[in-house]
């Protein structure tokens, strides 16, 4: 009978330790790897089996170096052949695959299993891409200028700037032609704007894919030139302050046109040097001129006092023609001409202007007429008139029988 001790064991420690052995004679090894393909060996105590994916050459199997014999890659061939897999395996060459794990075996099925992506991946053009399918028409449309685009940006799944400028730079490509959609992505990536997006109506996974409110700025009528409009966008209005350009960027310039349209038939400055000012010069004055255009009388009452108009010594009396004239002066001199409105209207007074001969449409000096009386004059901001204006105010009443009345 033996002698030996017997001593308390537990299983537990025994299942742990075979599952680490065993576990530990599994081996995954890179063996070839660059721009588009790789091959990854599997390795256990009895077999050896490879990963062949070869998308350069259009070949895709999992090779038994025992057997001989290879099997198709499908989803359960490679949950198979990735079943043991702990740790990530490291791609630095593969452009479009970073990593391996088992979270990769969707990437790399719907990639080999799709002539699209395989097209793609040969011209190196899914780096980064997280999301392929949203880029396919794109690359349909234009594979040289997605190409381009690719070489250009820094990246182009940039969801904030880069991948939200692709449905603009292709409908461009679409609209203008290759040179101006490439003009405006190169310009894009020289600009600090931080965000940039066509529109925010229609969305796939947070990017746009509706250009039509930045586009209806090159309707005919607006009169905008592509390339202007582009550097105006991404260099002018940044410098203006506006970092991000969305949809509210191009309703506002749209709106600054379409008010510039209705207030003087025509657009004055169509790249303002403050938007954001500009359009709210162009509210105020839309809301000045809606007192006086209820009167159909405003021409036919400055009509009664032409032969008011003067001009000498480098000076002139304009008489204001409609009532746009009446808002812009009152909005140039930063004082409050269009509250006369109404007066004038009424026939009660009349506000002429004194400018500069040399320069008839810039605003000087606005000055009020109640019958034979020249009873008020002030420049900007409501600045008293120099001697020099007021000696040529006082000899233009000598000559249109006026009393100058101001003290």
């Amino acid at each position: 009978m033996s002698n030996a001790t017997i001593s308390t064991v537990s299983i537990k420690d025994y299942i742990v330790a075979f599952n680490e052995e065993q576990t530990a004679r599994i081996n995954y090894e890179v063996i070839l790897e660059n721009n588009t393909d790789f091959i990854i060996s599997r390795k256990t105590l009895k077999t050896e089996r490879e990963l062949v994916i070869l998308i350069s050459q259009g070949l895709y199997y999992i090779k038994d170096n025992g057997t001989k014999k290879n099997e198709n890659v499908t989803t359960a061939t490679l949950k198979s052949f990735f079943r043991n897999i702990n740790e990530d395996i490291i791609l630095n060459s593969v452009h479009w695959l970073s990593i391996l794990n088992k979270d990769s075996i969707e990437i790399i099925e719907s990639i080999i299993s799709n002539d699209v992506y395989t097209d793609m991946c040969r011209h190196n053009v899914l780096k980064g891409i997280s999301e392929p399918g949203w880029y396919v028409p794109y690359w349909k449309q234009n594979q040289k200028l997605f190409m381009k685009i690719v070489n250009i940006f820094p990246t182009i799944s940039d969801a904030t700037k880069y991948r939200s400028s692709i449905p603009l730079i292709f409908e461009l490509d679409r609209l203008y032609g290759y040179n101006e959609a490439v003009y405006f992505a190169e310009k894009l990536v020289r600009s600090g704007v931080r965000e940039f997006t066509a529109d925010y109506n229609s969305h796939y996974h947070g990017i746009s894919k509706d250009c039509k409110k930045i586009l209806t700025l090159l309707e005919p009528k607006y009169s905008l030139q592509l390339r202007r409009l582009i550097d105006y966008c991404l260099f002018d209005l940044y410098a203006q302050g506006l970092s991000i350009l969305n949809s509210s960027t191009w309703i506002l310039y749209r709106d600054y046109l379409d008010m510039q349209i209705q207030f003087y038939g025509k657009i004055r400055e169509k790249y303002p040097a403050s938007l954001k000012t500009e359009h709210d010069i162009m509210v105020l004055k839309s809301n000045e001129i809606k007192i006086l255009e209820q009167s159909e009388d405003f021409a036919s009452r400055n009509n009664e006092i032409k032969d008011l108009a003067y001009e000498q010594g480098g000076y002139s009396v304009i008489i204001p023609e409609q009532p746009q004239d009446l808002v812009d002066e009152g909005i140039s001199l930063s004082h409050c001409v269009g509250s006369y409105a109404e007066r004038i209207i009424n026939g009660e007074c009349y506000v002429l202007f004194l400018r500069k001969t040399a320069s008839p449409s810039e605003s000087l000096v606005t000055f009020q007429v109640s019958g034979k009386k020249l009873c008020q004059a002030e420049g900007k901001s409501h600045r008293s008139i120099t001697k020099e204006e007021r000696k040529f105010l006082e000899r233009w009443c000598n000559e249109k029988n006026m009393n100058y009345a101001i003290e």
